[in-house]
């Protein structure tokens, strides 16, 4: 069902609540084109302020902007959900004055203390929305006018700013009898697997830390049920992410919300998925260049695909942040002038922070559309993980995603080849040949493997 409602056409269905109605038997071909405009129906990230201790209950008051806002004298504020990229700044009196504190994340009150130690639960008065303060980055640049290479991130600065750093982390292990969930330790084991692959990728920008774990028993088969009992029983936290883990079989697929992912198991690809979506990554796709035909995050490059992987792919790399300025490359002045360019890329790999001064992709921005091409060499080296021959050079269709938000960056995998074809191959309007690498040979368990360095790219429109 997930295929015939066509999430790849529509990233703003990715996981979340679009899961959630295939599960539940609403995504159905009577129903689907009513339901499709409630879930792309806009959802401004906005600040809600909540009257219970529980990111569940009734809202009070919503703020979708920045700016000082003052509740009713007798609102009872108990909880305030923070979208990512703001802070908000909560006051005991009117017009954004006298005793405050300020979040990041998600706030129960009943356990949110003022400035001065009085508790903030039934005592906000006023509370202040501004964007997550931006430090100076290499990774966080502009475009100057006469950059003609320069490609723009329009990923939201703040919420840059708001990701790449320390996340915290709080489990919630889902237990239902006769049914088995891996241990706590397991489960944590997991998580701090992740975050050492988020400092490699990210170059040390982003990690997470574990700061509450909780065991939770449901009494539901129903999947959708069984998860909202656990998020009825679990205490609240102030933990940027929630990772709830189910009982074996209840779920068959793991799914993300707004901060937090359920997880059906302790696969690290599900886990680096998921947490991928909360990120803002969306789907990795694939389209047969000969068929036109789609499969459904059928990219292997990409922990965003549903088949075993190494990274994410470039462009979403780029879209977290996780690349400087001179690693990728826009190359449409240098066709328009000359009707083709050379590039030399060197691949991709763990992303790891590097010295040398080869870019890792080549941006084609498509012509009357706010649609990119992205040129890239996933993998120096074929390794266990999966299919990708080292050198093979990928080229992606990713939206430019001026204003998005949420799981808004999927990518669209166009063409696939490796660094020895002879032929020119077609994608989104232009043509790309390779014209030389650079390699070496290694032993690998006893194998000769071939590890490239290089791939030099003609391309022409």
């Amino acid at each position: 069902m997930v295929e015939t409602c066509l999430t790849y056409a529509h990233p703003e269905l990715e996981d979340g609540v679009f899961i959630d109605a295939v599960q539940s038997g609403q995504c159905t071909a009577a129903n689907w084109s009513v339901l499709r405009e409630q879930l792309l129906a806009p959802r401004p990230p906005s600040v809600f302020v909540r009257e219970s201790c529980n990111g569940g209950s009734q809202v009070i008051q919503e703020a979708a902007s920045n700016g000082c806002y003052t509740l009713a004298p007798t609102a009872g504020a108990s909880f305030v959900d923070v979208p990512v990229g703001k802070t908000v700044t909560l006051h005991a009196a009117g017009d954004c004055t006298g005793d405050s504190v300020t979040v990041e994340t998600d706030t129960n009150l009943c356990e949110t203390s003022f400035g001065s130690g009085a508790s903030a639960n039934d005592k906000v008065r006023s509370f202040r929305v501004q964007d997550v303060e931006v430090l100076p980055s290499s990774y966080r640049y502009d475009c100057a006018s006469g950059e003609s290479t320069c490609v723009e991130n329009h990923n939201n600065a703040s919420r840059l700013a708001a990701i790449n750093k320390k996340l915290t982390v709080k489990i919630v292990r889902m237990t239902l009898d006769g049914r088995t969930t891996p241990a706590l330790t397991t489960i944590k084991n997991t998580v701090s697997n992740l975050s050492d692959y988020y400092a490699v990728a990210s170059r040390n920008q982003l990690s997470l830390e574990v700061i509450a774990s909780q065991n939770v028993a449901v009494t539901s088969t129903n999947c959708a049920t069984a998860k909202t009992q656990a998020r009825q029983k679990a205490t609240s936290s102030s933990a940027f992410l929630t990772v709830y883990v189910l009982p074996g079989g209840v779920c068959s697929t793991s799914n993300a919300g707004s901060r937090s992912v359920n997880l059906k198991g302790t696969l690290f690809r599900d886990y680096a998925h998921e947490v991928g979506h909360v990120l803002g990554l969306a789907h990795g796709n694939v389209r047969d260049p000969s068929t036109g035909t789609v499969k459904s995050s059928g990219d292997s490059s990409t922990y965003m695909g549903i088949f075993a992987s190494d990274n994410y792919n470039l462009p979403q790399l780029h879209w977290l942040g996780w690349t400087k300025k001179e690693e990728i490359v826009k190359i449409n002045s240098a066709i328009a002038s000359n009707g083709f360019t050379e590039i030399t890329l060197r691949p991709v790999g763990s992303n790891a922070d590097s010295t040398n001064p080869l870019p890792m992709g080549a941006v084609w921005e498509i012509p009357g559309t706010d649609q990119r091409l992205f040129i890239a060499v996933p993998k120096p080296r074929l390794t266990g993980t999966n299919q990708i021959e080292g050198g093979t050079v990928f080229a992606y269709r990713a939206p430019k995603c001026v204003g998005c938000t949420g799981m808004a960056m999927g990518t669209m995998q166009m063409a696939r080849f490796g660094a020895k074809s002879i032929n020119e191959h077609e994608a989104s309007g232009i043509f790309i040949k390779p014209v030389g690498y650079t390699s070496s040979f290694v032993q690998v368990d006893g194998q000769s493997v071939e590890v490239f360095t290089s791939v030099t790219l003609r391309v022409r429109q």
